[in-house]
């Protein structure tokens, strides 16, 4: 007879020997003990099996392994399909959660209904310091503004295993962005709600992180938008619909790519040649790659301003 539980946590990894067993920790120091720990381990090449052998006493753990690595999506797809949780928790192999995440959002999930999608807060961390909080609250029927921006992180989510396979899993072809996609699409059937409270520590410092390839995220990023443009455009409006273009236009720029980056913008401007930002970009590509980078001094100067700011008010212990 298989036990069932009501929560699976998923924790994929590819190479995080140094860092996994933070993760698998601290999904066993949950004060909800009705839980599983998938570790999902996506043919790594290092010491990952014998990183997290030491885990296999708990009855808990269990530890699936691909053979040819698929990315992290395949991962979670391979979690969800063998998990036996009434709810799917996502975590990184470099994030952390608090101890009472998942009980916080099983008393949201009582209180609101079952077929709700809860979110928490998180928290940037790098080099040991908080430097971003992610504190937006989302509440109720929320697929505008999924498609609107990017928001929630897999290691803030709880998901009803039902409505994972609703949406028909996650899409493996996304390398970045990817938990975007899938609030897109289980915002489209299911209600959200929000535990206003940190609970995520989300890791920046890890240099072989796929989302800190540009172009892997600027094709990404166009890979979505792509995708739900007919949504974007009847949902969110030709002005939500260009501001999407313009960010696939500046990851392409600070990709490399100034000929996607002008082919973006001006379809940026073609959409919404009202916006006097999106005028102004436009204009600039035209004159070419040295005159539009005359913006970046600008916006470095700012991003620096605002960077030293936010330590300041962070500038805590994790």
């Amino acid at each position: 007879m298989i036990d069932l539980v009501k929560v699976s946590v998923i924790i994929p990894t590819y190479n995080r020997a140094h860092l996994v067993h933070r993760s698998i920790e601290s999904a066993l120091n949950q004060t909800c003990k009705d839980l599983e720990v998938l570790i999902v381990d996506d043919a790594s090449t290092d010491e990952t099996f014998d990183a997290v052998k030491p885990f296999f006493r708990y009855p808990q753990v269990r530890y699936l392994r691909h053979e040819t690595n698929k990315g992290h999506q395949a991962a979670r797809n391979t979690g969800i399909k063998n998990g036996r949780g009434d709810y799917i928790a996502f975590l990184d192999s470099d994030d952390t959660w608090i101890s009472q995440k998942i009980e916080l959002q099983l008393d949201a999930i009582l209180k609101r209904g079952a077929d709700y999608v809860v979110l928490s807060w998180f928290v940037e961390q790098l080099d040991g310091f908080e430097t971003r909080r992610f504190e937006r609250e989302y509440e109720g029927y929320v697929y505008p503004e999924m498609l609107a921006s990017d928001g929630p992180s897999y290691g803030s989510m709880l998901v009803p295993r039902q409505g994972l396979l609703r949406i028909g899993l996650l899409d493996e072809r996304i390398l970045a962005f990817a938990d975007w996609d899938t609030c897109i699409s289980l915002s489209r059937l299911f209600r959200f709600t929000t535990v206003n409270k940190k609970c995520v520590n989300y890791y920046k410092d890890e240099p072989d992180s796929v989302t800190t390839n540009m172009l892997t995220k600027a094709f990404a990023y166009q890979y979505i938008v792509e995708k739900n443009q007919d949504e974007m455009l009847r949902v969110i409006g030709r002005s939500g619909l260009a501001r999407h273009f313009r960010n696939i236009a500046l990851l392409s720029d600070d990709a490399g790519d100034f000929n996607r980056c002008r082919t973006y913008m001006l379809k940026a401007f073609r959409k919404d040649w009202g916006s006097p930002k999106i005028f102004l970009f436009a204009l600039w590509t035209l004159f070419g790659e040295r005159v539009f980078h005359l913006r970046k001094p600008v916006g470095a100067i700012q991003k620096r301003i605002a960077s030293k700011l936010t330590r300041r008010e962070y500038h805590k212990p994790a």
